[in-house]
């Protein structure tokens, strides 16, 4: 069985939350999901060059640091220039800006949590 192993960028509980339940679901499913969770932007860019990474989610509603800086240092960085970074946001983003940092897709937090099952899954 292949693992997806998946980082989220967040301090948000509840979106933490709802992708770990996605995640021990998905393992019911005989579809194994391995999560790491940060939000520390220095850990954040180290976890992004581990060589088997699948997915980075980044929760653009992040105060501690700039997600978009975040964004540019991860693409700036030759083992994860190709890795699949989705961006979720509560009421607005820059959704140019975002896109032109690196980010691959962007979505309201609202639109992730319908289709997070999916989204981990591929």
């Amino acid at each position: 069985m292949n693992t997806r192993k998946i980082l989220v960028v967040s301090s948000d509980t509840e979106l933490n939350g709802i992708i770990k339940i996605s995640a021990l679901t998905l393992t019911k499913l005989n579809c194994q999901v391995s999560i790491t969770e940060t939000a520390v932007q220095e850990t954040a860019l180290k976890e992004s060059g581990v060589v088997n990474l699948d997915l980075i989610i980044i929760d653009l509603d992040e105060k501690k640091f700039d997600p978009l800086i975040l964004i540019k240092d991860i693409r700036s960085n030759g083992d994860s220039k190709i890795k699949k970074i989705i961006s979720v946001y509560s009421d607005k983003a820059d959704k140019d800006e975002t896109y032109k940092a690196g980010c691959d897709s962007i979505m309201s937090k609202s639109e992730f949590k319908k289709a997070v099952n999916n989204i981990l899954k591929f």
